[in-house]
């Protein structure tokens, strides 16, 4: 037995402390809106409390509760947990890492487990780096942590575990176990602890996603592009005896019962308003959606949704009528991850049903008959193939397409991901920090262009987007519809408020004044190390 989990065999109670670190932001969006509530942890939490009664199960989210790097030090010697867990995304992958050093220089005896997507995919980099981890668990959790807190509790190693790594000797070899069993039936999943978390504290004043809360009615998805991030995670895994993991699609929901049972508890008990839907293809399954639909109407509920939606989907949903009742039901901004135009490159990206003609046929049909939806669409610069006349032609079908709002981003190969395991064998990385994985800073060339040529255009349709057609824009500022008349009016408010600030800075010496290029830097809060 590691020294780690002696210090968990045979207590009568195990306290569990889940830990969002304090991160940076994107001044685009304000803080209210950068934080919305970290599903993870909820979810893991009422599984842990459902499935073992021995668990004291404690979630602080440093982000929302303002707690900088100082404050989380005396948080953690206060609380005394027994086991420390952090789940994170690629780019806040550093803010896990200190967050780990803090919680074992505040509390020594703490078992530090490190999970979600960076972790799961770089579980031999996260524990050479940082020595303040014990512990990584792969891929889904629930199974997996409550098998471990069970197996710690009596006494068992960690080759007792299951979807475990750990390093045998500070600098001996990764040892890791088989993986665990994901859910198959997602109604097994009791509602999120949202009683563990303020959740009236989260997006208190948003602009996007006013009275907001994060909500999920399944995982994995049908389709299987090479860069998505979501799959990585919620595909189906098998691992073979040298540790390679394979993956396979598996999409998988929760009934509508269980789904609106969640939702009467953020509407009823927690006053949410809104609900962001963190499903990587929401719109799948016609009959759900219709059946979702009728019981929130039934119920009366005032809701606004945010959800990102397959737009291939779209015309039959249109003439069936279920479109119709999603809007009517509260569907009120939609994020299309449109990527590109031209065959060769949704080929090159394994994006499948998607062609040029049905993007614009499906934002046209979102224009002209649900104007109360704002329509947000995501296009991809930097693929291998790229030229500078490639991406500015993306601009061009932005405008085609008729989209409120276009987010332009380098094609970003994130830990896991096929694209991520073709950047490296092929050579084509060439930055290694994670927290440069944002999806607005390049990290690889293409064949024509360099990293900086990538950033340079990438920014160009960002900002021409708007200083292209500034009537269209501002004539969209006086829409009837207040979603889409508010959020017109703030992402021209927060653009521009960045810019004085990076004018302001400059003037004062504090940073070079980049232009458009800087409204997509991460913002540091007041209280990040307090």
């Amino acid at each position: 037995m590691s020294d780690a989990m002696k210090k968990l065999a045979g207590k009568a109670r195990i306290k569990v402390l889940f830990v969002r670190p304090p991160h940076h932001y994107w001044p685009i969006i304000n803080q209210s809106d950068n934080f919305l509530v970290p599903l993870n942890y909820p979810t893991l939490a009422a599984w842990i409390r459902k499935r073992l009664d021995f668990v004291d199960v404690e979630i602080l989210d440093c982000c929302v509760e303002q707690v900088g790097y100082q404050s989380l030090e005396r948080e953690i010697r206060r609380r005394r947990p027994d086991v420390v867990g952090i789940g994170e995304k690629v780019v806040y992958a550093n803010d896990a890492l200190r967050a780990f050093e803090v919680a074992k220089k505040a509390w020594p005896d703490v078992v530090t487990i490190a999970g979600g997507h960076i972790f799961t995919h770089e579980p031999e980099w996260a524990l050479r780096t940082c020595k303040a981890i014990d512990y990584v668990l792969r891929f889904e959790g629930e199974v997996a942590l409550e098998h471990f807190l069970k197996v710690a509790r009596e006494g068992g190693g960690p080759e007792d575990m299951l979807s475990l790594c750990w390093l045998d000797g500070q600098d001996g070899p990764m040892r890791f176990t088989k993986l665990a069993p994901a859910l198959a039936d997602l109604d097994e999943l009791p509602p999120p602890a949202f009683d563990l978390m303020p959740i009236k504290r989260y997006s208190p004043f948003g602009m996007l996603w006013p009275r907001a809360a994060t909500i999920q009615r399944g995982r994995g998805c049908t389709d299987t592009c090479s860069f998505c991030s979501w799959i990585a995670m919620e595909n189906k895994h098998e691992m073979d005896d040298a540790g390679v993991t394979h993956d396979e699609p598996w999409y998988r929901s929760k009934s509508v019962d269980t789904v609106l049972k969640e939702v009467d508890i953020l509407y009823q008990q927690f006053g949410v308003r809104y609900l962001f839907w963190v499903d990587a293809t929401w719109n799948l399954d016609d009959k759900w959606l219709n059946a979702f639909c009728d019981g929130i109407i039934e119920r009366g509920y005032k809701l606004g949704w945010w959800a990102f939606v397959r737009y291939d989907l779209l015309p039959r949903q249109h003439r069936t009528g279920t479109l119709r009742k999603m809007v009517d039901a509260g569907l009120r901004h939609v994020l299309v991850g449109v990527e590109r135009s031209q065959p060769s490159a949704l080929e090159w990206l394994n994006k499948h049903r998607y062609s040029e003609d049905k993007a614009e046929e499906a934002f046209h049909l979102l224009r002209d008959h649900y104007p109360e939806v704002f329509r947000q669409g995501t296009f991809m610069t930097g693929i291998r193939s790229d030229t500078a006349e490639d991406i500015q032609r993306l601009l061009d079908f932005a405008y085609a397409c008729d989209v409120d709002f276009a987010a332009f981003h380098p094609s970003t190969p994130f830990p896991g991901t096929p694209l991520y395991r073709q950047a490296k064998e092929m050579g084509w990385l060439e930055e290694t920090n994670f927290s440069n994985y944002d999806m607005f800073y390049p990290v690889m060339p293409t064949e024509h262009l360099s990293r900086a040529e990538v950033a340079h255009w990438t920014t160009w349709c960002q900002a021409n987007f708007v200083q292209k057609k500034p009537l269209r824009y501002l004539s969209r500022m006086l829409s009837p519809h207040p979603v889409r008349r508010r959020l017109h009016w703030w992402f021209a408010f927060s653009i521009g408020r960045v810019m004085a600030m990076q004018a302001l800075n400059h003037v004062t010496g504090k940073e070079k004044f980049e232009g458009f290029a800087g409204v997509n830097k991460l913002w540091k809060p007041s209280w990040y190390e307090s």
